[in-house]
C-alpha cells in the first residue's frame, strides 16, 4: 500500500491530485560548502564589538570592522589574499589590560665618528614583513635620521602595520610599540636589509641597531567567551593565533567536544608558533590532539598570526575541493620566508613532523609553500605511539564521510518518516518502509560514490565487512558498522639506482 504525505486516504471529492515527494532526488554526493572562523583582537576603532560574529565579504572589510592594523583584521586580510571564496567569519577577542609590545632602535653611533651624514642614501627598513625605503640625505643629523624612521613608519600608507613609531631626541632611540595588547606583540619583526642587494648608505654602517626587539607584551585573550558566541554554529576550520598553554588546551577541548557524533559540528583548527627548532619541538611534544595543525616558523619578518591564516585559507579550499588530496606545495601568499640561514633544514623539518609540528619550504624564486600539514597527535592514551590521525588530511576525509553518510540517510529515510520492518517483510513500492537490507543497499550506493569520488578505496571489503542490523532493545533503531578504507596520500617515494659501467 503506497502512503501518502499530503492526500488523505479518505477523501471523497471527485478530482486528480498529486503531490510532490523530494526523498529520492538526491542522486549523487550532496554539496558541502566549508565555513570558517578567524579569533584574533581589535581595535577601540573598529565598529564591531567585542565577542560578536560578523562575515567577512571582501577584501579589507576587516579593517574597519576591526581597526586596521589590528591583529584580527590583518589576519582576515591573509586569509583574503589566499581564499576568496570559502565562506569566512571572524570575532574580536581581548588581551584584557595586558602590556603592549615595544623595541627600540639605537641611533646613537654616528657615521665615521662624525655627527651629519656625508652621502645620501637609503635606509631598507622592513616592519612586520612590509619593506619601507627611508631616504637620507647628506648632512642630516641622528636627529633628522630617527624624525625621518618615524615619519615613514607612520605613513597612511603603512596604517595597516601592527605597530607604530616614535622617534626620542633624549635617547636618540626611535621606540615601536604595538597597537595590540597582549603576548603577540613579541613576535612582530623589524628589521633592516632583508632583500638581497639591500645594504646601508656608504659610511653608515654602524649607525642604526636593533636596541631591544619587540618585547614586554603580557596577557592572552581567553577563549571561553568565543565558544558560547558559536555553540549552535558549525565552522569546519577555526583560525586563532595564541601558543599559550591554556588557549591551545582550550580549543584542543572544543574541537574534541565538537567531534563528538551527537554534536557533530567537527572542525580543524590551525595556528603558527614563531619558534627555534628546540622550541618548537618541546611545543609540539606538548599537544596530543586530532584537531588542532600548528606550523612552526622562525625569524619569518611576518608575524605568525598571519602565517596561521594563510595556512587555514589554504586548506580551507583544498580540503574542500578534495579532502583526501594532500596540501604538499601549496603556496602561501602575503607571508615573508625567514632569510636563508634561518630555514630550518630537511633533517630538523623531519623531526617537527615527528613531533606534531607541521612544516614549509621556500622554491627558489622566495615563496612559501606547504610542506607537509600534520595534527598534533601522536600517541594513544597509553602514551603509544599512534600515527592514525597524523595526516590533516584523514581527519578532513572522514568529516567529509561522516556527512555524506549522515545527509544521505537522513534523506532517504529519517525526513520523509520511514517505517522499520525485519527482513522478510513484505515491503511494496510507495509503502514507506525500510529494512536492514534497503538501509545496507543505500550505504553501499553511496559508499560506491565515494569510491569514485577518490575518498575511500577496496570497496569489495568495505562491503563484506559492512554490518547493518536492527537493534535489538530498540525496535525503531538500525545500527551500523561502517568500516571505509581510506585512500592515502602520495607523500614520499623512494627509488633504487641500481647502475652498470
Amino acid at each position: 500500500m503506497i502512503s501518502f504525505n499530503n492526500i488523505p486516504t479518505t477523501i471523497r471529492t471527485p478530482g486528480a491530485y498529486a503531490e510532490i515527494d523530494n526523498s529520492r532526488a538526491l542522486q549523487g554526493l550532496a554539496a558541502n560548502p566549508h565555513k570558517v572562523l578567524v579569533i584574533g583582537q581589535g581595535l577601540s576603532a573598529g565598529k564591531i564589538p567585542m565577542e560578536t560574529l560578523v562575515a567577512i565579504t571582501r577584501d579589507n572589510l576587516a579593517n574597519g570592522y576591526f581597526g586596521t592594523g589590528s591583529e584580527l583584521a590583518r589576519m582576515c586580510n591573509v586569509f583574503k589574499l589566499n581564499n576568496q571564496n570559502t565562506e569566512l567569519w571572524a570575532i574580536r577577542v581581548s588581551a584584557g589590560a595586558g602590556a603592549h609590545a615595544t623595541a627600540q632602535i639605537s641611533l646613537s653611533v654616528a657615521m665615521s665618528g662624525v655627527a651629519e651624514l656625508s652621502v645620501a642614501g637609503t635606509v631598507h627598513m622592513m616592519l612586520n614583513g612590509v619593506a619601507i625605503d627611508v631616504p637620507v640625505t647628506a648632512l642630516w643629523s641622528v636627529s633628522d635620521v630617527g624624525s625621518a624612521i618615524e615619519y615613514y613608519a607612520n605613513q597612511s600608507a603603512y596604517s595597516h602595520l601592527p605597530m607604530r613609531a616614535s622617534y626620542v631626541t633624549t635617547s636618540t632611540k626611535v621606540c615601536f610599540s604595538a597597537v595590540n595588547s597582549g603576548t603577540g606583540g613579541n613576535y612582530l619583526d623589524i628589521r633592516f636589509n632583508y632583500f638581497e642587494g639591500d645594504s646601508w648608505p656608504h659610511g653608515f654602517v654602524n649607525s642604526i641597531k636593533i636596541f631591544s626587539a619587540m618585547g614586554g607584551g603580557a596577557g592572552n585573550c581567553n577563549l571561553d567567551d568565543v565558544w558560547t558566541v558559536i555553540e549552535n554554529e558549525h565552522f569546519n576550520y577555526i583560525v586563532q593565533p595564541y601558543i599559550d598553554a591554556t588557549n591551545l588546551g582550550n580549543i584542543e577541548d572544543e574541537l574534541s567536544d565538537r567531534y563528538g557524533a551527537l554534536i557533530d559540528k567537527q572542525g580543524i583548527g590551525f595556528t603558527c608558533v614563531r619558534a627555534t627548532q628546540a622550541s618548537a619541538t618541546t611545543l609540539g611534544n606538548s599537544r596530543n590532539s586530532p584537531h588542532n595543525c600548528l606550523l612552526a616558523v622562525d625569524a619569518s619578518p611576518t608575524d605568525p598570526a598571519e602565517w596561521a591564516a594563510a595556512m587555514g585559507a589554504v586548506a580551507a579550499t583544498y580540503l574542500n575541493n578534495d579532502p583526501a588530496r594532500p596540501l604538499q606545495f601549496l603556496q602561501l601568499k602575503g607571508v615573508m620566508p625567514p632569510a636563508t640561514g634561518a630555514r630550518f633544514t630537511r633533517s630538523e623539518r623531519d623531526i617537527l613532523l615527528y613531533d606534531g609540528i607541521s612544516t614549509f619550504i621556500v622554491d627558489s624564486g622566495g615563496n612559501v609553500l606547504l610542506e607537509r600539514v600534520i595534527t598534533t597527535y601522536q600517541a594513544n592514551a597509553l602514551g603509544l605511539p599512534d600515527w592514525s590521525y597524523l595526516d590533516v588530511c584523514t581527519m578532513a576525509t572522514l568529516a567529509e564521510i561522516r556527512y555524506q553518510f549522515k545527509t544521505r540517510m537522513a534523506n532517504r529515510f529519517i525526513i520523509p518518516r520511514f517505517k522499520l520492518a525485519d527482513d522478510g517483510q513484505p515491503v511494496f513500492p510507495g509503502s514507506y518502509t525500510a529494512t536492514p537490507s534497503t538501509v545496507r543497499s543505500e550505504i553501499v550506493s553511496l559508499f560506491t560514490m565515494l569510491r569514485d569520488r577518490g575518498l575511500i578505496e577496496n570497496l569489495t571489503d568495505f562491503i563484506d565487512n559492512l554490518i547493518v542490523e536492527r537493534d535489538l532493545t530498540d525496535r525503531s533503531r538500525i545500527n551500523v558498522l561502517l568500516p571505509p578504507d581510506l585512500v592515502n596520500q602520495f607523500i614520499v617515494l623512494a627509488g633504487q639506482i641500481q647502475f652498470i659501467l
